[in-house]
């Protein structure tokens, strides 16, 4: 029989490996080939500085939850290492040296984000 978490790993993956293929077959391929709305042009400031406050907002709430600004940062920064480095690499969008200096960039930002956040918070005694 198999530990419970590696059946909790195993059902986890094909879970995954299932909705991320129909979803993109049968949704995300479609909507995409069949659009040909102009796409939202904003200034450069303003989608960087909402990224920004989107990026803050979610390590809020996630360093609030796990107590610990490191953890939030490095679960945050991980996922977009996945993302941006690791399938973009594997599916030819993006080149090995340009994956290291975003990874560089991403750990460098997730890192002093969790600096500054834990410098200044006051954990409620909850």
């Amino acid at each position: 029989m198999i530990p419970s978490k590696w059946a909790a790993i195993l059902a986890t993956f094909i879970a995954t490996c299932v909705v991320n293929l129909l979803g993109v077959y049968f949704i995300f391929q479609p909507v995409a080939q069949a659009d040909d709305a102009p796409m939202l042009s904003l200034p450069p400031i303003i989608g960087f500085l909402t990224y920004i406050f989107l990026c803050v907002a979610l390590l809020d709430w996630a360093a609030q939850h796990l107590r610990s600004a490191y953890k939030a940062a490095f679960i945050i920064g991980t996922s977009q290492f996945i993302l941006v480095n690791v399938d973009y690499v594997l599916i030819g969008q993006r080149d090995i040296m340009t994956a290291a200096a975003s990874t560089l960039v991403l750990a460098a930002t997730w890192f002093l984000a969790a600096c500054a956040y834990t410098y200044f918070i006051q954990w409620n005694n909850d």
